[in-house]
């Protein structure tokens, strides 16, 4: 918006813009200036009213004092009437014993009760402005006898010093009005005169543009007008050579990128021409795509900066021998700051006496994303299967040779738990393979959140009180959801298991919910290591590990969170991590109610 605002006011005239700038000034020094009148105009009355708010208040607690000591009401009703008809901003006066009970006051329609005790007088003077249907009233209290005799009030309109406010910023708007035209007038005469030179040249030139070559711009002045004038005249006289040359250069373009258009053309991967210097000449479209830039920022440029410098290539550039083509792969530097895998191959060629370059790009980097995709899914997969296959058969083997009845029955348990993990893995793949196949359908029903709490912890209740984790569940209100119970309880399993994963002994794992106006969310939150910020949102993808290596600390095989978010997605939900490394994170999901 700004650019487009700042780009039509390049297409005003000079005209336009000095008196725009005459005005700008003008409006903003008037604003500046109607501002810090206002400001401390209004200040100064506040101040003084306040202190003559202060003084009838401090005057009428002095005088108060005998006829409160002998039980005056009349005296003390006389005061309070006095001043409120003889001072126009006194709103109402009312003066309380030592009890708060009200003495007298000058209400007409009753003493409204919450006003006795919201501006209690404690040491001396108190003030505090109030909001009242009658505008706005600053009320002043004042301790009588040191508040052992009472407290007197009394009530300030501030209404006074709007109206004069709102009044001085009438006259000054009138002001800067008047002052406006006059400047505007000012500001267009002034335009005149320095524009009308500039239009005659403008003239000159579009007669000029329109085929009149021996044209001239006549201007007698000497100012810089003037020595433009006579530079564009100077122009002219040159602009029929120049035209030939153009034309000249213009077929010779023409006929070069002709060819190298027969040359790329159908072509899917990147081509580039680069001359003798290592700067391209020309990229086809492949190329552009693959560097995620546009034709600007590649024509010109050093094709070596691409690469970062290879040393391969830079000798490839400098080798007296040319008869040699140059085929690597590399990595390549995208415009967008992306590290992509490329082969590059180059050859030489001669084309009107000169030496070039013709490089084919072509873009590996998702071929090889999924060669390690694939390398490190089989990895995983066989080290997690294998893993308590290895852990059942060693413990099976010790229980058969131990004739100890209760050694034996440990290693069997032993041998139940590595079970039971590979129980979960082969879970997480079948759930993996009904997601793929769309064959799985929710049974969405009405159901409690906090069940759905209950279900999960329940279901790994036993991985709970072996963690060594300090476990607390915090539940919120409970709230119905429209959800599948079973599926939703299996995909907090899964996010509590990660957290018990990645927790080490002595921190603590939080459980709870809380509600929302989308719906319920449910959290896990753990101390372990946490996430690193440009992986928060890989966790997600299947298979995918901040440590991919089959020899990692800890277990898994990438699918629990996958899982879990296809499951949140089914629900029509979000999930979501916060994470600080190596202090721990949250995952939370949220649920529509019901």
């Amino acid at each position: 918006m700004l650019e487009k605002m700042i780009s039509s006011i390049d297409d005003f005239s000079i005209r336009t813009k000095l008196i725009l700038t005459v005005i700008s000034i003008i409006l903003v020094l008037g604003v500046l200036m109607g501002s810090y009148l206002n400001v401390v105009q209004t200040n100064m009355m506040k101040t003084e009213l306040n202190e003559k708010g202060i003084s009838i208040t401090r005057n009428l607690a002095e005088n108060s004092v005998n006829p409160i000591l002998t039980d005056n009401q009349v005296r003390l009703q006389w005061l309070v009437k006095t001043i409120k008809e003889s001072e126009p901003e006194v709103v109402y006066v009312f003066i309380t014993d030592e009890h708060g009970e009200v003495l007298v006051h000058t209400f007409s329609g009753g003493f409204p009760v919450d006003l006795r005790s919201i501006n209690p007088a404690t040491d001396d003077i108190n003030t505090l402005l109030l909001d009242t249907e009658m505008g706005y009233i600053r009320d002043i209290s004042c301790p009588i006898l040191e508040g052992n005799a009472g407290e007197v009030h009394v009530g300030i309109s501030q209404e006074n010093i709007r109206t004069i406010a709102d009044k001085f910023t009438r006259y000054l708007l009138l002001f800067v009005l008047l002052l406006l035209i006059a400047g505007s007038n000012v500001a267009y005469l002034a335009g005149s005169v320095v524009s009308s030179p500039i239009l005659q040249l403008k003239r000159s030139v579009e007669i000029f543009g329109k085929g009149d070559l021996d044209h001239k711009a006549h201007i007698s002045s000497n100012n810089e007008i003037g020595q433009l004038a006579d530079s564009f005249n100077d122009m002219a006289d040159h602009i029929g050579y120049l035209i030939k040359e153009k034309e000249k250069a213009s077929k010779e373009i023409l006929e070069t990128r002709n060819y190298l258009t027969k040359i790329v053309s159908g072509s899917l991967d990147g081509i580039i021409v680069i001359d003798d210097q290592g700067k391209i000449e020309f990229a086809n479209e492949a190329f552009i795509e693959i560097s995620e830039t546009s034709m600007d920022m590649i024509v010109g440029y050093n094709a070596l900066s691409f690469v970062n410098g290879d040393n391969d290539m830079r000798y490839f550039f400098n080798s007296p021998d040319k008869n040699i083509n140059f085929i690597k792969e590399m990595n390549f530097h995208a415009g967008n700051g992306k590290m992509k895998s490329v082969t590059m191959s180059i050859a030489v060629v001669e084309y009107r006496g000169e030496q070039k370059y013709v490089a084919v790009a072509k873009d590996i980097t998702e071929m090889k994303k999924l060669e390690q995709m694939k390398r490190n899914i089989i990895a995983n997969i066989s080290h997690e299967l294998r893993t308590p296959l290895n852990i059942m058969k060693g413990y099976v083997e010790i229980a058969l040779d131990e004739p100890d009845h209760q050694k034996r029955n440990s290693f069997l348990e032993r041998s139940l738990k590595a079970l039971e993990r590979q129980n979960w893995m082969i879970q997480d793949l079948l759930e993996v393979a009904r997601c793929d196949d769309e064959l799985e359908k929710m049974d969405m029903v009405k159901t409690s959140i906090n069940c759905i709490i209950d279900m999960a912890c329940k279901s790994i209740n036993g991985k709970l009180d072996a963690s060594g984790l300090d476990i607390s569940i915090k539940k919120g209100p409970d709230m119905f959801v429209h959800a599948d119970p079973e599926k939703l309880a299996y995909a907090l399993t899964k996010i509590i298991d990660n957290a018990l994963k990645f927790t080490d002994k002595g921190g603590s794992i939080e459980i709870g919910t809380f509600q929302e106006d989308r719906g319920a969310v449910v959290y896990v939150k753990d101390t372990g290591v946490g996430i690193p910020n440009d992986q928060k949102e890989l966790i997600f993808d299947r298979f995918y590990q901040v440590d991919s290596s089959s020899t990692r600390k800890f277990g898994g095989n990438g699918l629990g969170l996958a899982i879990v978010k296809n499951i949140i997605d089914q629900h029509e939900g979000r999930i979501w991590v916060d994470s600080v490394l190596g202090k721990g994170s949250t995952f939370y999901f949220i649920v529509s109610g019901f």
